[in-house]
């Protein structure tokens, strides 16, 4: 990914984590196994680790 691309991925997930967090929180056990919010904090991560690294 490039740097303009990150930088949207990055956008989207900040703006999709208060939501999406808000609702994970209210969730079931049971809901929160397969949650989407795991998945934006897996990407979130991913993002942070790219930081630093050199981007095409």
């Amino acid at each position: 990914m490039n740097a303009e691309q990150l930088r949207s991925l990055s956008r989207v997930l900040d703006y999709l984590a208060q939501d999406e967090g808000s609702h994970f929180e209210n969730a079931s056990p049971d809901e929160r196994t397969n949650h989407i919010y795991l998945d934006v904090l897996i990407l979130q991560d991913y993002l942070e680790q790219q930081k630093g690294e050199p981007n095409p």
